[in-house]
């Protein structure tokens, strides 16, 4: 406790005393029209945001990265992934975070995850913030970029953010089992819908070590829903750019370790390198000599802007659909049995709710703003008996106008749209599979 204490006065001092030179250093950046960078942005630019990305270094990076990659090959349930989760887990617990082992059993598998949890200081919001990263690697090969490399920027941002106060609590995850099938992120993003925890963004960091497309561009990939998650990123990586050097570029979704938690309605993306599929991945090619630490750091430098800016910022509304349950069938209203949810990825049936007869959506909304109304859709089109002023803000489940002349049936998405007095809008969305004979 007293070390830790030491080490956070140090810090805090450090910091103090570079606040100076690091606004001096703004003011000396130049921008020309050839770079990325608004104006706008720069008048918005904080200062101790700044500040810690000055500290993502390459030592700090290749120390992490190194230590994982000397278990040799981590295949999931192995020694060496066990071995590679201690490791883990006890340079967590050096940075005074909430750490533990977290197991996980399918039939053909067993093995853990790794969890960290730096909590917020606002205690009237239950928010939280995933960085995750996998640690397993293929067999025969050291995976140095696949994941090494994220797993290593994710530990490098948890050092620097450990020393500072945040809104929301961060979640640090390191996932096994993902090059068996992403067996250990299903396990927990099934576990915390169960426990009804408000994730409210997944950032799945994966392979983004090496580049050979001159290192200035970062992948993220997103859904439809996640897009602004998307734009987010974007407008950080313009604002940053003279820090980072680095430019997003949005492309469609690909499943990986953020792929249940999108099952399980919570919304995620996911970052890699352009040339992924150039990169001698699965193959003892995947050694640290292909490290590029320099893109490398400024990936890390940019991914730790974005996740402090956006737990810096507030949530003004958020609406989320607590009814029906994904992955429950229903008969009506009536949650019969919980399905159990089998890891099969690419399908979309993970967190699948079904759902036989009229179900009522039922939202829960945090807001210190005035509700102006409730808007309910079905593919994205609104009922014209959908819209709720007061509460209770609940739709039974049912067909368009537009196409009530057909049964419902098959797979559907619902959203829920609340919109306050202020002009603020947010919603959330499910999918579901109805049967509606009549």
């Amino acid at each position: 406790m007293y070390r830790k204490l030491v080490g956070i006065i140090t810090c805090t001092l450090l910091i103090v005393a570079s606040v100076y030179s690091v606004s001096s250093m703004i003011s000396e950046v130049t921008y020309d029209e050839d770079t990325p960078y608004s104006n706008t942005a720069k008048q918005s630019i904080d200062t101790d945001i700044v500040a810690m990305i000055q500290q993502v270094n390459e030592s700090l990076i290749a120390g992490y990265l190194e230590g994982l990659v000397s278990f040799g090959p981590r295949v999931t349930g192995s020694k060496n992934c066990s071995d590679a989760a201690d490791y883990i887990l006890d340079e967590f617990k050096k940075l005074g975070l909430d750490a533990y082992i977290d197991p996980w059993t399918y039939p053909r598998y067993s093995c853990q995850n790794v969890v960290a949890t730096h909590y917020g200081t606002d205690i009237s919001s239950d928010a939280i913030i995933i960085i995750c990263a996998h640690y397993d690697s293929y067999e025969n090969s050291p995976g140095a970029n696949d994941d090494g490399s994220g797993i290593a920027a994710m530990l490098s941002i948890a050092n620097i953010c450990s020393t500072y106060s945040f809104n929301y609590t961060i979640r640090f995850i390191a996932f096994s089992g993902e090059e068996a099938g992403t067996y250990g992120s299903h396990a927990y993003a099934k576990n915390a819908y169960e426990k009804r925890e408000n994730i409210r963004v997944v950032f799945n960091l994966e392979t983004f070590g090496n580049t050979s497309e001159g290192g200035k561009d970062l992948f993220i990939l997103k859904t439809e829903r996640t897009e602004w998650i998307s734009q987010f990123s974007q407008e950080i990586s313009e604002k940053y750019y003279p820090f980072c050097n680095l430019t997003i570029l949005p492309i469609g979704n690909r499943p990986c370790d953020h792929q249940a938690f999108l099952e399980y309605g919570y919304d995620a993306v996911q970052y890699v390198q352009l040339n992924r599929g150039d990169y001698p991945m699965h193959t003892p090619e995947d050694s640290l000599d292909k490290i590029n630490y320099s893109y490398l750091v400024n990936v890390t430098k940019l991914i730790l802007a974005i996740v402090v800016e956006f737990v810096n910022r507030p949530i003004d509304v958020q609406i989320r659909i607590i009814s029906p349950y994904e992955g429950y069938f229903y008969f009506m209203d009536t949650p019969m049995v919980q399905l159990p949810g089998f890891n099969i990825r690419k399908s979309g049936l993970r967190g699948m709710t079904y759902i036989l007869g009229k179900a009522t959506v039922r939202v829960n909304i945090s807001t210190k703003s005035e509700i102006q109304s409730v808007y309910f859709c079905i593919d994205g089109v609104a009922d014209w008996l959908g819209e709720c002023k007061q509460p209770p803000y609940e739709w039974k489940i049912q067909k368009s106008i537009i196409w009530s002349i057909f049964p419902l049936f098959g797979k559907h998405t619902i959203s829920a749209y609340a919109c306050t007095k202020d002009g603020k809008v947010t919603y959330d969305e499910m999918d579901i599979f109805v049967m509606q004979l009549f």
